[in-house]
């Protein structure tokens, strides 16, 4: 069973309400789309320090495949510095609304596949989505048991099921930021039609295992 049931989009019960009150989202969603030829939900939470967590869902109309094509080709999503460049657009909005802004999570909607990113330490997301899709398209092979399945979720990162003690050291670590950009290279879960319970993705070897996996967005 997914953990992925609902999007933002249609359960605000997460504290995450839509974004019209901060000034240049429009801007910045309508950007988005134009980037990543899709469709953009955009929710933000503000915490008691002030700080801007935004949730971002974009709809795009393509397959994996297409999606990793034109990512490859530099014609998908724009991570290289410039005046359109993902990161550009980010800075444009803290710029224009005056608030600390950083993304807690990253989905992607496809035609066959959802990609789920979690953040894991202060600007993780923005700092690493290049390279997060970048080592999809070098694993594709491995991760869709030689191009004969794609899993329809893939969660990046997920960690390997610990105590109730060392899971909530890991959470710790997310909020005090002592992870690592490695930590998004290490394992992801993948959800697949032919498996029962999501499965384990481990980058090193490149191989598919089965095991307790620990979700950052349980």
């Amino acid at each position: 069973m997914p953990l992925y049931q609902d999007s933002f989009s249609d359960n605000h019960s997460n504290g995450y309400t839509p974004n019209s009150q901060i000034e240049g989202m429009e801007s910045f969603a309508n950007s988005l789309e134009k980037l990543f030829f899709a469709e953009a939900t955009i929710l933000n939470c503000t915490n008691i320090d002030s700080k801007t967590n935004l949730a971002i869902e974009l709809n795009c109309n393509i397959s994996l495949v297409e999606m990793l094509f034109h990512f490859n080709k530099g014609t998908w999503g724009n991570f290289k510095p410039g005046r359109t460049s993902f990161m550009k657009l980010l800075d444009e909005l803290v710029n224009k609304s005056g608030n600390d802004v950083d993304i807690e999570e990253f989905t992607f909607f496809l035609k066959d596949t959802a990609i789920i990113v979690n953040k894991i330490y202060d600007n993780s997301i923005p700092e690493q989505l290049d390279a997060i899709i970048a080592e999809i398209c070098k694993h594709y092979v491995h991760f869709s048991k030689g191009l004969t399945e794609t899993p329809y979720e893939i969660y990046v990162p997920v960690f390997e099921e610990e105590n109730n003690e060392e899971n909530e050291i890991l959470i710790r670590n997310i909020e005090a930021d002592n992870n690592t950009k490695k930590n998004y290279f290490q394992y992801w879960g993948l959800y697949f039609e032919s498996e029962d319970d999501a499965v384990i993705y481990d980058l090193k070897s490149s191989t598919i295992e089965h095991g307790d996996l620990f979700m950052l967005n349980n």
